[in-house]
């Protein structure tokens, strides 16, 4: 009420008196005067003490109503007092507001000039001028923002800023703000030494932060061209939305790309990319967790979530309403924390693999957007650089968490898979090779055996009156007569050597290096040693034998033919011809052919 009560003194005095005075300025200078006085000095900024930080708490402001005001209306408002006091390190205003012009005062008390930079760390900023003011004289007029062009701003940076030579006394800053987008203003102030240091520093903090998300994007996106899985393809679009997002809200694609493209294209390409990696992130997280499954009503929600709030920004950008499609992408944005961390309780409650992993990675994620929205918005928390990159930061470490859920996702479908191979290629009931392990294992093996002219070997065995085995004693004992002779065979053949079960009661070894004399040695001990073979129960005894057929070459030759002139198949063929034999001839004997081929001869 004080500032009113001498304004209203002043103009009496002029109509009483006759005497004209400046109206403005005497109210100036009496309000002043008053404020001295009444409520002692505002702070100003002291450069003795000052060196780098956020002057918030120094700064006035106030909104334009309806009109554009000049300097010294805008002066005579702040000397007035009709103003609002910073109560935190960031002002934010909401999307869409009227202009705003803040204020306060940098005291020199120094005896030479101190230069220092003066930043308004948000890029998207429309239209940003700048008054410095001594002893009531403006004595700097700087003009910049987004809509203004690139090689006419006052430093060619990411954001709003310019340096000065502040000389000792007081100097008044009055800054008017203009913006379609989202007002939030975080003014820094710094000298030039501490300025360009910060500069440096959140080169590598940025660098660090994007490389890691940049590298864990690539590394998806070529998992998924190799392996098509949807998450990683959706999760390397995820991570390169939220970097290029990035990239583009902290003013580094303006500043090397997109800097004279028009007063509101930053704008649009924040929301934009906003949307690009919420949508992505959404859909990645829907078919990780397959969400579809257990909680149809919130996989459709999040669908519809995708669609219509992206329609909507896009009917906004052809009817050229900024406002409304900012105000959409921030309610996407809000509802991807809010999504997130529905789809991991979902899946807690689900039981589903990874699903505490996804929880935990979802709420650092909010909280770290949480954090950074909070202190951009001067509410709670307060605005300084940790709290500014806490977005980046969780969105790093929730980065790091999910590629954690990928890798051993990839690692347990590789294990699947390795699964699926073994029991594609072993028998389930002996745990031998089967017909196509064992065609897989020997092919490159007889393979070598032709290219360097060796010898090589196969056994046929035939388990002796296995029908009747199963007949007499039921499928339960033949099962584990299958079992003892492929345990036998594993206990007497060599390394390198190679068995399966060929089928029913009939078993295969291929011998590499091993001729067909040293085959029919080998074959003998296998028969020896499945007689000794008993399976004692409290009612029966059950004795094996095995009838062996065997074929193979001598000195690098069979039957006069080098291996390159005989296949696999047709010297399979011929110990099955032998093993007929060893049947024919009473079992529970080895049988091979002659190297002529002529006749074969059992043992």
């Amino acid at each position: 009420m004080v500032p009113y009560f001498f304004t209203a003194l002043l103009a009496t005095l002029q109509r009483f008196t006759g005497v004209t005075l400046p109206l403005l300025p005497a109210c100036v200078l009496l309000n002043a005067v008053v404020l001295a006085l009444f409520c002692g000095r505002v702070n100003a900024v002291d450069i003795s003490q000052f060196k780098d930080g956020t002057p918030g708490k120094y700064i006035q402001y106030f909104q334009e109503d309806k009109q554009q005001l000049s300097l010294e209306q805008a002066r005579a408002i702040f000397a007035s007092q009709q103003v609002k006091q910073a109560s935190s390190n960031s002002i934010s205003l909401g999307i869409g507001t009227a202009p705003v012009w803040l204020k306060f005062s940098v005291i020199n008390p120094l005896k030479s000039a101190e230069e220092y930079r003066l930043a308004i760390e948000t890029p998207w900023l429309d239209y940003i001028d700048t008054w410095l003011v001594q002893h009531g004289e403006v004595i700097k007029h700087i003009k910049g923002g987004d809509a203004v062009p690139f090689e006419q701003r006052p430093m060619q940076y990411r954001f709003y800023a310019f340096e000065h030579q502040y000389t000792p006394g007081t100097t008044d800053i009055f800054i008017r703000v203009e913006s379609l987008g989202p007002m939030a203003i975080p003014v820094r102030f710094s000298s030039k030494e501490q300025a360009v240091a910060r500069d440096i520093a959140a080169g590598y903090q940025y660098g660090v932060l994007w490389g890691i998300m940049s590298a864990l994007a690539l590394y998806n996106l070529v998992l998924f061209i190799f392996i098509r899985q949807k998450e990683y393809g959706l999760y390397a679009c995820y991570l390169l939305g939220f970097v290029l997002n990035s990239l583009s809200y902290t003013g580094h694609i303006h500043t090397k790309i997109t800097a004279d493209f028009g007063p509101y294209f930053q704008d649009w390409l924040d929301i934009s990319l906003m949307l690009t990696y919420s949508v992505a992130g959404l859909h990645f997280a829907r078919v990780l967790l397959n969400t579809k499954s257990y909680a149809p009503l919130l996989d459709s929600i999040v669908k519809k979530t995708t669609i219509i709030i992206p329609l909507g920004m896009l009917f906004g950008f052809i009817f050229d309403q900024l406002v409304f499609s900012v105000v959409l992408a921030f309610i996407l944005n809000c509802g991807f924390v809010t999504l997130f961390i529905a789809m991991g309780v979902s899946a807690l409650k689900a039981r589903k693999p990874f699903a505490v992993i996804f929880l935990c990675s979802s709420l650092i994620g909010a909280i770290c957007i949480t954090i950074s929205t909070l202190s951009v918005a001067g509410v709670l928390v307060p605005y300084n650089d940790y709290t500014f990159k806490a977005i980046e930061v969780g969105m790093a470490l929730e980065a790091i968490l999910l590629a954690l859920i990928l890798a051993r996702q990839f690692r347990m479908a590789k294990l699947d898979k390795i699964i699926a191979e073994n029991y594609a290629r072993n028998d389930a009931l002996t745990l031998l090779n089967n017909r196509r392990g064992f065609t897989q294992i020997t092919a490159p093996i007889w393979q070598n055996i032709i290219r360097e002219k060796r010898d090589v070997s196969i056994v046929l065995l035939d388990i002796d009156n296995f029908k009747h085995i199963n007949d007499s004693f039921g499928h339960q004992y033949g099962d584990e007569v299958l079992i003892n002779v492929a345990n036998c065979i594993k206990a007497t053949i060599r390394e390198g050597d190679v068995p399966a079960r060929w089928g029913g009661e009939e078993f295969i070894l291929f011998l590499p290096e091993t001729s067909r004399q040293q085959a029919l040695l080998q074959a003998e001990r296998l028969r020896q040693a499945l007689e000794d073979i008993k399976i004692i129960t409290a009612d029966f005894t059950i004795t094996l034998t095995a009838s062996l057929g065997v074929a193979g070459t001598e000195h690098g030759l069979l039957h006069s033919q080098t291996p390159g002139n005989v296949s696999q198949e047709q010297l399979i063929h011929y110990a099955d011809k032998a093993l007929y034999k060893a049947k024919q001839s009473g079992k529970n004997r080895v049988c091979t052919t002659t190297p002529d081929n002529q006749q074969i001869c059992c043992s």
